[in-house]
């Protein structure tokens, strides 16, 4: 599997989710850094634009914001704290950075997914906190669906 892909998951948290009652996760892998920050700033900053119905010069000044904030802060998880504040009501970003980090990281969100990987593809053993070697990345990945639909995060 490819060690550059980046993933960025979010999820609704305005009206979509009072509506139907549970959680809408969206998670879009991508090839690489690069093209994980300009989906941010095209797709993901579309999508932002459309949930709180802004105008044209709306949108205009929140990409303005966007490219500032990845400027400013080119760590992923710093970025993702700045992006969610401007998009509280909306949507909340819950990962945005590379699988490797995933595989290997101590945020929660990566534990987490970890804890569930091992649950459905080890032993029973393992400790959830055990970083996934790069030859089950795929299954992580498979995994992330998985632990995406069941709302556990």
């Amino acid at each position: 599997m490819d060690d550059q892909l980046w993933a960025l998951c979010y999820l609704d948290e305005g009206v979509a989710l009072s509506i139907i009652s549970r959680k809408e996760t969206r998670c879009q892998w991508l090839s690489g850094e690069d093209q994980a920050r300009q989906y941010v700033l095209r797709d993901y900053l579309h999508y932002v634009a459309e949930l709180g119905e802004l105008d044209p010069e709306q949108t205009a000044a929140a990409g303005d914001r966007f490219a500032l904030l990845m400027e400013q802060y080119p760590e992923p998880e710093v970025l993702v704290e700045y992006l969610n504040d401007l998009t509280a009501g909306l949507t909340r970003i819950i990962w945005f950075g590379p699988l490797y980090a995933l595989a290997e990281d101590s945020s929660d969100f990566a534990l987490a997914l970890r804890e569930h990987y091992w649950q459905e593809y080890g032993e029973g053993d393992e400790d959830p906190a055990l970083p996934v070697p790069e030859e089950d990345w795929p299954y992580l990945v498979e995994a992330m669906d998985e632990f995406l639909l069941n709302g556990d995060y």
